[in-house]
């Protein structure tokens, strides 16, 4: 099990999927996360979820989602966050044509309606609307081609496994207190990047001992730097004395927040999330021909910003 961390402070606060969140305009949530990119699914919706998209006819579209009704709102296609409340909330493109009587197996709670759906139709992106082609089928029962996913940052242990394998050096100075200090520590360093656990060392079950997880003499830490990691390391030795990897690459964790706070401004971004160690923006619209990833490549260079489609041309 690895775990991402963010401008840890103090606390030595663990960000996994939800990551912190950053209002954007409209109320679409920016998911900050040092490195975690899995973070859309449980960031806020905005309260209409009425989103901008980029210009163009696409044709034919799918994607895998949830289709929610409220009372007074019609049926919508939930593309940005979803609260895991009960209902859930979200919102998003209205289906024009949707009903329920050709969606199997919906839930309702106190009058809303929702499911998990494959639906595939024409999206157009100045009503913010979407209009299906064929009915809707469960993802379980769906067979055709999958919509793609922004794939999974890597939170392996880059550094190679020492000598006699990975030990505490210092036991007195493993203890939580000393992690808390040391990763703090380690966001003042020059182009720091990030850090995250690997608790992949850990032999308890994460499922049934989630509390064990966190024991310091059982995690590698992980401290990425732009330059200069054997300096980095020396410091933060000052401090820590469990498994420590520090590692050289990324870009500096600072820039790429002030990137994905500038990018989250754009009215077509749903969600966000800046990945220090690997050194780029992730961000999630509804749909984008093209056009936004270019705009974003020119001005912060290619790679530095991902722009991943909802909604994506469906191939059959």
């Amino acid at each position: 099990m690895r775990i991402s961390l963010l401008a840890v402070a103090a606390t030595a606060l663990l960000l996994t999927a939800c990551g912190s969140e950053v209002a954007g305009p409209g109320g679409a949530s920016s998911s900050v996360n040092g490195g975690n990119t899995a973070p859309t699914a449980d960031s806020t919706p905005s309260a209409d979820g009425e989103t901008g998209t980029s210009p163009g006819n696409p044709g034919a579209l799918f994607a895998s989602a949830t289709v929610l009704e409220a009372p007074g709102k019609g049926p919508q296609l939930c593309l940005g966050g979803i609260a895991t409340s009960l209902p859930p909330q979200c919102g998003g493109p209205l289906i024009t044509n949707w009903e329920w009587a050709k969606a199997p197996s919906p839930e309702e709670a106190a009058g809303v309606r929702w499911g998990s759906y494959v639906v595939v139709g024409n999206y157009d992106a100045e009503a913010n609307t979407f209009e299906l082609t064929r009915d809707p089928v469960t993802p379980e029962a769906y067979t055709g081609p999958k919509p793609s996913a922004p794939e999974d940052p890597s939170f392996t242990t880059p550094c190679p496994v020492p000598d006699g394998g990975w030990q505490v050096v210092d036991p007195a100075k493993t203890t939580q207190a000393a992690q808390d200090a040391m990763l703090e520590a380690a966001t003042r360093l020059p182009g720091y990047a990030g850090a995250w656990l690997d608790q992949s060392i850990n032999p308890a079950d994460p499922e049934k001992q989630p509390e064990a997880m966190n024991d310091p003499v059982k995690m590698i830490i992980n401290v990425r730097v732009t330059h200069d990691a054997a300096a980095a390391e020396q410091e933060l030795r000052k401090l820590w004395g469990g498994m420590l990897c520090v590692s050289q690459g990324g870009k500096p964790e600072a820039d790429l927040l002030r990137i994905q706070k500038e990018v989250s401004t754009n009215k077509t971004v749903l969600t966000s999330s800046a990945n220090g160690p690997e050194g780029f923006v992730d961000v999630e619209v509804i749909y984008d021909d093209g056009t936004l990833q270019r705009e974003l490549d020119t001005t912060y260079g290619p790679g530095t910003v991902r722009v991943h489609s909802r909604l994506q041309p469906y191939p059959g």
